[in-house]
Parts: C-alpha cells; structure tokens; sequence
C-alpha cells in the first residue's frame, strides 16, 4: 500500500515494536505536511509537528504550549497514562491530591523551574567531571563480564543479550549512587523501571497476570519503595545530606514537599536515568555494528568519541515525541493552531530534517555541526543531558577495544511504545 498522509502509522506502538522508528512517514510530513492534523479512530487527535523549526518555535514558547494540559504522551483511546493511571490504587489508599502532577514533567513555569532545581545541583557538567573515573571504572567493569559471557556464549553458538547484558549497567549503577540507592536493588528497580516502558520478562510476571497488570503493580512496588526511602530520610533528620535527604529536607517555595510529590519527583528521576541512555548504548552500538567504516574510524581514533557521542544521541533519538497543549490561538508556520489544541513534537524526525542536517540519513561521527534534539530544547531541556553524554562516553570507551569482534547475533526486538524507542533485546555474538 502507498504511503500517504491517509495512511501513514505514527501513533501505534504495536508499529514502532515492528518498525522502530516512523521514519518513512516523517519523512512524508515534513515534505508535504509539516504541521499536520493527525486523526485516527484509536487516538485522540493532535497537531503532528515533524520538523526542527517547528520544534523549535513550540518549545521557545512554553507559556502557549504547556505540559500541564490533559496530554503529555500519546497513548490510543481508552488507555490512560501509565504514570496517570498508576497512581490510582496507591494514592487513594493514602488520599493523595488528584489535582497533583504526577512529576515535575507535567508542570509549567514557575513552578517546573523551582522543581527542577531541587536536583539540577546533582547533573552538573562539573558534578560529571568529578565522577567521570568512577563512571570508567564501572564501564571497565562491566564490560569485561559482559565480554566474558559473550566469548563463553559464542563457544556454544549462542548470542547475548546486549540490552541486558551491557547497555542497562552502568545508567542503573550511575542512578543508583547519585541518589544512594543500596545496590542490593538495584536489580529490582531495573525491573520496576522497565515496566514503566512496557519492558515486562515473563519470569517477572506473577501467575496469571496479564502484562498491563504487571506493569500497574510494579509502580505500586516501585511507590512502596519510594516511600520507604522518604520516610527513613523523614526519620533520621537532614544531617546525612544525601541526595534523597536533600530532597525530602529542602523546600521549594517556601514548602517542603509531601510525600506524593517526592515520591513522582524520584520516580521520574530513577525511571528516565534508566531507559533513554540505555537506548541511545544499545541503539549506538547496533548502528556501529551496522556501519563498519565508521566503527573502525573510531577504534582507530578515540578522541572522536564526544563527537560519536553527539551523533549516537542524534541517530537514535530515544525519546519520540512530547506533547504540549495550546492555551492561545497560534500561527505555527502558516497553520492555525487553536487554543485547546493538542500539539505533539517528533524529535526524531526533527534530527533528520534535511533543512538543517546534511544527508541526515548518513550516520557520520565526524558530524559538525551537529544541534540535534534529542534532549529537548528550551523550558524542559533534559535535567539529565550531562550524566547521559558522561556515561555514553565511558561505556563506548570501555567498549572499543572489542568493538570490531562485535556482530548481531540475530533479529532485536522494539520496546511496543511511542514515547521512548529502542530496542527490548539487541542479541550479539562475538565474531569469530
């Protein structure tokens, strides 16, 4: 079948879990309909706003596209956000605000801005220095085990799981000692995290649970955990000055939060510091693997990799889109956007606008200039943009040296999702 505006599929995440990204269909829109009224009879409908100008010019303006409105992510009719919905059981049994924000993301000016420094301190470019050799150190670490797994594995004929095995260590490690998790849980909070993305093992699963009742309960676990940390940190005082004791001891407008809101200020913070870098590894070394020239370039020149970092983030583009609501009639490039409307924002196809990005389609790690917007731009800019550029460039570095013996070692599977993109399985085998 043809593909035209009629018939094009960016909403469905049974496409992306077959396809990956739309990219054909980005394509289409921002050849022949930049801001496109996208309407299908399993979504509410929205404005499909697809290249980077655009993107830009909606995310310079956030006091007329906001992230407080009744949508921030796409999901078909009838399925409620998962982190909406999942505060239903845990919050009535404790009657939490329903008129709360589940976490900062869902806030706007001035109030995001005064969330968002309760932990800004923590992300710091000179914060990432300072861990940068404990970050090596880590990587080294893992990558040797994993590695050694993958050499025993190949022995037998079989492959290892990328995404498991390498790409979620050291995003877990790096989150877990920021925020002074005990590493003990770190595994189980892996497994909570997951779910959030609708990442869900079997083995995971209790008897007779479907998938999305695994997933409800593991942010019900995962709000148990939380509030455990909160009230232990509510018991012992403020002198430990830890990142959670900070958050839970320091104000925000003159209030200390409650517990509703720490809780969807940890979550979002443990959950998003888990799945895009771990996407952004795995989806970068599958396009490596993918591309041998460029591969063997940077084995062969390691200082490339802040550059190979930049276009990794830019080829892989983990988080889809973002939607914002229209609180005022606009005029988006000749289109009329009407107050009430909503409005979604395709980062990735904006990093292949070839307005702005020569032969996007060109996975090139010489790249230069390279202003992709993988992270955002503007008001919510990513509060972890630099620990994810600090682990990329330490888990590529620990990898080079195998990087070339590295192969796939089958067919990967999508995470079934539309607002972060990636790979659930990424199987590798080490060549012989």
């Amino acid at each position: 079948m043809a593909l035209t505006l009629e018939t094009i599929n960016i909403h469905h995440p049974g496409h992306y879990a077959r396809i990956g990204h739309p990219w054909a269909e980005w394509d289409l829109l921002r050849r022949d309909a930049p801001v496109y009224w996208y309407e299908r009879e399993d979504v509410d409908p929205f404005w499909a706003v697809t290249r980077y100008e655009d993107v830009m010019t909606v995310s310079n303006n956030p006091e007329v596209f906001i992230n407080g409105g009744p949508r921030l992510r796409l999901t078909l009719k009838g399925r409620p956000e998962l982190l909406r919905a999942g505060v239903d059981a845990f919050g009535q049994e404790r009657d939490w605000d329903p008129l709360e924000p589940p976490d900062m993301v869902f806030m706007d000016n001035p109030r995001h801005r005064h969330m968002r420094k309760l932990s800004s301190w923590a992300y710091t470019q000179g914060g990432m220095r300072r861990m940068a050799g404990h970050f090596e150190t880590l990587s080294n670490n893992f990558t040797a085990a994993f590695v050694s797994e993958l050499k025993t594995a190949s022995e037998r004929g079989e492959s290892v799981d990328f995404v498991s095995g390498l790409a979620s260590k050291l995003p877990l490690a790096a989150v877990g000692e920021i925020m002074g998790l005990a590493p003990d849980d770190w595994r189980q909070i892996l497994i909570w995290s997951n779910a959030l993305v609708g990442h869900i093992e079997p083995e995971d699963q209790i008897a007779g649970e479907t998938r999305r009742e695994t997933g409800y309960r593991s942010i019900y676990e995962f709000r148990c955990y939380l509030e455990g940390l909160i009230h232990e940190s509510r018991a012992n005082g403020a002198a430990r000055g830890g990142f959670v004791d900070r958050l839970v001891h320091h104000k925000v407008q003159g209030k200390l939060l409650n517990d509703q809101q720490l809780i969807g200020y940890l979550l979002l913070l443990i959950a998003a510091g888990n799945d895009t870098t771990r996407n952004a590894f795995a989806g970068g070394v599958a396009a490596l693997i993918q591309h041998p020239e460029q591969r063997d370039l940077l084995c062969n020149n390691p200082e490339l990799l802040p550059s190979a970092v930049e276009e990794i983030l830019r080829w892989t583009s983990p988080v889809a889109n973002f939607l914002r609501t229209a609180t005022a009639d606009f005029d988006l490039s000749g289109t009329l956007i009407s107050a009430g409307d909503t409005v979604a924002l395709f980062y990735p196809s904006a990093n292949r606008d070839e307005r702005v990005f020569d032969d996007p389609y060109r996975f090139d790690l010489t790249r230069s200039p390279n202003p992709h917007v993988t992270f955002g731009f503007g008001a919510h800019f990513c509060l972890g943009t630099n620990l994810a550029r600090s682990e990329l460039k330490a888990s590529l570095s620990a990898l080079l040296p195998f990087l070339s013996r590295l192969e796939l070692g089958g067919e990967p599977t999508r995470l079934a999702m539309t607002h972060v993109v990636g790979y659930s399985e990424l199987p590798i085998r080490w060549a012989a």
